[in-house]
């Protein structure tokens, strides 16, 4: 397997260089996001919404993430339900399950502003995505770590958009620092996969400046699904 680009730790958004733990604390994990219900094994921090530990999910210093829409999923924006996804490559589950047996830990990272846009049908919003996220999670039989970030995308410039918000570091970061057991990663072993990789064809560069801000190594999901 080529790499598409083997990224370094050296590049980092002005605005973030410093942002180890966002005063992470367990008394501001909540079972609501804003006005909307989340479902069951599912909490949300701050802008964040996170599904607590998956049966069988074990952290590592070995981490496969994974963008959803376009990567694993194939989804549409005007189609909304849980239901509304399929596999985006046939491959998709033998892949992850080889991975989880081989250590890693394989987690999910994906914007979902519309949770935030649709301020009169947020619950709407939040139980298709989490439904969809479910769903896929019992398709491929493997346990996932999943982090989902709702902040709206900047109107001026990337550093002043949310810190959780693709490409900045933020869901890495939480994860790394609270969502890892201590363990700490070795950025040698681990990847990240996604669609936006700044192609002509690509709706953004998000993916592989996420890759880029925590220093993995980047795939694009046909480079590592589809071979």
């Amino acid at each position: 397997m080529i790499n598409l680009c083997i990224c370094t730790l050296t590049v980092f958004y002005s605005n973030f260089e410093d942002m180890d733990d966002f005063n992470y604390s367990l008394s501001e994990v909540k079972s609501k996001y804003r006005d909307a219900t989340l479902l069951p094994k599912w909490k949300a921090f701050q802008t964040v919404i996170f599904n607590e530990l998956d049966d069988g999910l074990h952290d590592s210093s070995k981490i496969a993430a994974f963008d959803f829409d376009g990567t694993l999923a194939k989804t549409a924006v005007n189609i909304v339900g849980p239901n509304a996804w399929s596999l985006m490559y046939s491959s998709i589950p033998d892949k992850l399950q080889s991975l989880y047996h081989d250590g890693y830990k394989l987690v999910i990272f994906t914007n979902e502003c519309n949770i935030e846009r649709w301020k009169n049908k947020r619950q709407v919003a939040v139980d298709s995505k989490i439904g969809r996220l479910n769903s896929f999670i019992e398709t491929v039989k493997v346990p996932m770590q999943v982090f989902i970030a709702c902040g709206l995308p900047s109107k001026a410039n990337i550093t002043d958009a949310d810190p959780f918000r693709k490409p900045n570091p933020g869901m890495w970061r939480l994860m790394e620092k609270h969502f890892n057991s201590g363990i700490a990663i070795d950025v040698d072993e681990s990847f990240y996969v996604g669609d936006a990789a700044g192609r002509e064809s690509d709706h953004s560069d998000a993916d592989i400046k996420f890759a880029e801000a925590n220093g993995l190594k980047f795939y694009v999901p046909e480079e590592f699904f589809d071979t």
